[in-house]
């Protein structure tokens, strides 16, 4: 297996990236390993190759979630209701939700990762974001901890918004309906969608998965002092664990 990671400034990458290239997070050093979960999300065209293909990558702010208890839940869209929030506490207050979409062989787009950013700082290390039963493992053991997903859909949403969610109606497929796929439909692009989706009681984060069903992990980035700086979830287009 080939995977380069470098700069790349292709004329027809960036016509295309132009409309969606809206972050702006200039490149700096980066001190943790893997290097894509944060090179993912610079300012303009960044490329690996992977097997002799090359992936261009592109990146959008596409709006705040509000986190009031600390608690944030990754799941899928429908499984959301029955998903406990991850065991690390969250600082509090309305953050980012970046997307990184690749562009692939075909012209052919999807999300590779999907992240919440909490006050900016140094990045030391990335850990699994665990739920209650798990145990710390190295993101580079052969230990998984994801999420699966069978709607093509995953998303963001804090315990409080959640908890505000379920009570909204007992017809979760209106409910779905109404504050996801609709939003969702409202920003199509391509092969991949997004929506910041606001009920009564709270807001979400939702978005397209990868290549659309199959079981995503999400990881936490810290600082030197152990606090959380990113919330990432990874929809495993790159094979980066086999190279770093």
């Amino acid at each position: 297996m080939i995977f380069i990671f470098g700069a790349c400034h292709s004329p027809g990458f960036s016509k295309v990236a132009a409309g969606f290239d809206t972050l702006q997070i200039q490149p700096y050093d980066v001190l943790a390993s893997p290097s894509i979960f944060e090179k993912a999300f610079f300012k303009g065209a960044f490329s690996v190759t992977e097997d002799r293909d090359s992936v261009h990558f592109f990146q959008l702010n596409i709006g705040n979630i509000n986190i009031e208890t600390g608690k944030i839940i990754a799941a899928d869209v429908v499984t959301q209701y029955d998903m406990p929030p991850f065991t690390q506490n969250f600082p509090i207050g309305r953050f980012p939700v970046l997307l990184s979409v690749a562009r692939l062989r075909n012209n052919d787009e999807r999300i590779a990762f999907s992240q919440i950013v909490f006050p900016q700082d140094t990045i030391t290390h990335w850990e699994y974001a665990l739920h209650g039963n798990q145990k710390p493992a190295s993101i580079f053991s052969d230990t998984l901890y994801s999420y699966g997903v069978d709607a093509g859909v995953g998303l963001f949403i804090d315990e409080k918004s959640n908890n505000a969610f379920k009570k909204l109606s007992d017809n979760i497929a209106d409910l779905m309906q109404k504050y996801i796929f609709k939003g969702l439909n409202d920003q199509t692009h391509t092969s991949w969608q997004y929506n910041i989706q606001s009920f009564p009681g709270g807001n979400l984060a939702a978005f397209s998965t990868g290549w659309g069903d199959g079981h995503y992990a999400t990881y936490i980035g810290f600082n030197k002092n152990e606090k959380p700086c990113r919330l990432l979830t990874d929809f495993a287009l790159i094979n980066w664990w086999k190279n770093e």
